[in-house]
């Protein structure tokens, strides 16, 4: 072979290793970008914190409402999302590829409140009044539809707004600017036990509230790294069900400002509205698809079947 020929063929083969090496480096030390709403402790951001997920790292990137993670899920400058299946749902209608691959939470977060001092007693009170959501077109907001449905009030009546998470959203109930404000734990349990706030509703179903999503188009290419991360929740999720008070120091980190008997009931809450193995049952999924339809979110016929929008493969991947 000649001279020139041999130095191209031993530069292909270094290329071909140094990206052969490359691609296994990625795969074995992968980093995914995961949205969480923060203020709130999950299952999720507890396996973050923990760091039990093989190879996988995870960064958790915070954002005051699902509506505003799921844009950039959309807009690639997050991975995966840990949200309300609500979003699969409406995104598959719109023929995008979100996609949910766990479920840590099959009951709404969300309960309503209002300041103690308030003449709101019960949901048909706050007709023609306004009322805080994180943001509009999130779970908050799709929890509002459903009180408002079931209490016969106008939805369109209210005057909804957008308050985020956390202190801004006990600030916009607390100073006035709603009447009342959906509000998840641990700042739900903090704000009863102040006796300044009581809460005028609770939602009492189930609901894929909390699941972990991600793109197709980008779990075909990084399914290993996604695979870690759900099996990691899981691991979570079982050694607090045998482990709570390790469980309970892990969430501090969460919420280090809370009480340990405080902590411990909400971490408890937090396990017991996972599904086992984060599976839920197909009944849950078809629950979630009936409010939606009963809120007028989408039309009834046009949401996605139960498999079609959910891949449990990668708890089961070896």
């Amino acid at each position: 072979m000649p001279p020139h020929l041999l130095k191209a063929t031993a530069a292909a083969i270094v290329v071909i290793a140094l990206t052969a090496t490359g691609c296994s480096s990625r795969s074995h030390d992968a980093t995914i970008k995961v949205g969480i709403v923060c203020g709130a402790i999950s299952l999720a951001g507890l396996a973050i914190d923990e760091g039990q997920l093989g190879d996988t790292k995870a960064q958790q990137v915070c954002f005051d409402s699902g509506s505003d993670a799921v844009a950039a899920l959309s807009g690639g400058s997050i991975d995966a999302f840990v949200g309300a299946g609500e979003h699969v749902i409406r995104n598959r209608i719109k023929g995008l590829d979100l996609k949910g691959y766990a479920v840590t939470s099959q009951v709404p977060p969300y309960a309503l409140v209002t300041s103690s001092s308030s003449d709101v007693r019960r949901v048909a009170d706050l007709a023609g009044k306004s009322v805080a959501v994180t943001a509009p077109g999130s779970l908050s907001d799709t929890e509002l539809q459903r009180a408002a449905a079931d209490a016969g009030v106008d939805y369109k009546g209210l005057r909804v707004v957008g308050s985020g998470t956390g202190a801004t959203m006990q600030a916009t109930i607390e100073k006035g600017g709603a009447a009342a404000g959906m509000v998840s734990d641990p700042l739900l349990t903090t704000m009863v036990q102040s006796g300044n706030f009581r809460v005028v509703w609770k939602p009492e179903f189930h609901y894929v509230a909390l699941a972990v999503i991600a793109k197709e188009s980008w779990v075909q290419q990084n399914r290993n790294a996604l695979a870690a991360f759900v099996k990691g929740i899981r691991g979570t999720q079982e050694r607090g069900n045998a482990d709570l008070a390790t469980t309970v120091d892990a969430a501090k980190k969460q919420a280090p400002g809370l009480s340990q008997a405080t902590l411990e009931q909400v971490v408890r809450t937090t396990l017991q509205q996972a599904p086992s193995g984060l599976v839920p049952d197909a009944a849950v999924y078809q629950d979630t698809v009936d409010l939606l339809e009963q809120v007028g979110q989408v039309k009834r016929g046009t949401a996605a079947s139960f498999p079609d929008a959910f891949d449990f493969s990668l708890l089961s991947s070896s």
